[in-house]
């Protein structure tokens, strides 16, 4: 009896060290499980920040490429595949703007050299192909399918509508923020009326008026109450066929108590009007004036009171025919898209 006894506590001792040494091995496979999977998240989190730095890194140079080169080509956007909505791989997309005739005094001196690329610019015309193509262009052509992204531009103090493409990005998202300077249609337009200048209390002519010269027109020179601001400029008639053109005023125009008229030099008038559209019309006066004639120098005059000099903001345009349907669908046809604004330019990326 006694023998058996010992044996049962031998074995209970026995069963006591094999259940602990069975517990240290579980232990100890979980501490280095712990250890391992810590170990995990951490090499984890170094490539995730890498990943990252180089995310950040891609979205700024190519927000930087985009605003500081016209692209190539560098007139990618007159590509004629785009309008059929093919996309060559040959194309690499810049939005920066290359053009002498653009809006000088907003973009650069007269000093600047005529092929000088204009920084830190967008051809609202390249932006509008960019967008109709996007997913080629950018994330094909420019990424190389890699990254996903996306384009938003905001206007500065102005009720213009802001613009948005590209993809809806999710998780790890870089982010890059640009002030710069987008030409919208500013390109179309052939006379600004509000850019005169002033000495003293009165305007200086920089073109001769044929009513200050023909003693049976009224004089068009300016009193104490009003100025006049008179135009030349000539219109061919077979360009009638390709462009539309239109006098554009900014909707303050209607308390500006402005009139105009509007003649060719060979007959003159006197029918002045009031200024109290928004959006005139032209062609059907030029191709009724020009019936007989290929061409025609027409003289545009406009009387202003000086104490609404402020309101009046006029100019004339020409667009391009196979552009002005879609400038009228968008509600574009307004004095705002015809000058140059300062936008915001937001780009985005994410890995795929």
């Amino acid at each position: 009896m006694k023998k058996i006894a010992k044996q049962i506590l031998k074995d209970k001792y026995g069963q006591i060290y094999s259940i602990e040494l069975l517990l240290s091995i579980i232990l100890l496979l979980v501490i280095v499980s712990t250890m391992l999977h810590i170990n995990d998240m951490m090499n984890e989190k170094i490539l995730s920040q890498e990943e990252s730095s180089a995310l950040e890194d891609m979205a700024i140079e190519s927000a930087d490429y985009l605003l500081n080169n016209p692209g190539n080509p560098e007139d990618w956007e007159d590509d004629k595949g785009l309008k059929k909505g093919i996309v060559s791989r040959n194309i690499i997309p810049g939005l920066a703007i290359k053009d002498k005739y653009v809006e000088n005094g907003f973009f650069r001196d007269e000093s600047s050299e005529s092929e000088e690329v204009i920084l830190n610019t967008i051809s609202y015309i390249k932006l509008m192909r960019l967008k109709n193509n996007y997913d080629d262009l950018i994330n094909r052509n420019l990424f190389n399918s890699s990254l996903k992204s996306s384009i938003s531009i905001y206007p500065i103090d102005s009720n213009m509508e802001s613009i948005s493409m590209g993809d809806e990005l999710e998780g790890d998202v870089a982010t890059v923020e640009r002030r710069v300077r987008c030409d919208y249609f500013s390109s179309f337009v052939l006379y600004r009326f509000n850019d005169f200048e002033l000495y003293g209390d009165d305007y200086i002519k920089a073109e001769k008026c044929n009513h200050d010269t023909n003693p049976n027109l009224t004089n068009h020179s300016s009193d104490g109450r009003s100025f006049w601001l008179c135009k030349n400029f000539r219109v061919y008639r077979s360009s009638l066929e390709n462009y539309d053109y239109y006098l554009i005023s900014d909707s303050s125009i209607r308390h500006a108590n402005s009139y105009y008229i509007l003649e060719s030099l060979n007959r003159s008038s006197e029918d002045k009007k009031r200024l109290d559209d928004e959006t005139i019309g032209l062609n059907s006066f030029f191709m009724e004036d020009m019936e007989n004639s290929s061409n025609e120098i027409y003289s545009i005059h406009f009387n202003v009171e000086k104490s609404k000099i402020n309101d009046f903001k006029t100019v004339l345009v020409s667009i391009p025919k196979n552009m002005s349907e879609d400038i009228i669908s968008n509600n574009q046809l307004k004095y705002d898209y015809f000058n140059s604004r300062e936008v915001d330019f937001v780009f985005k990326a994410s890995y795929k």
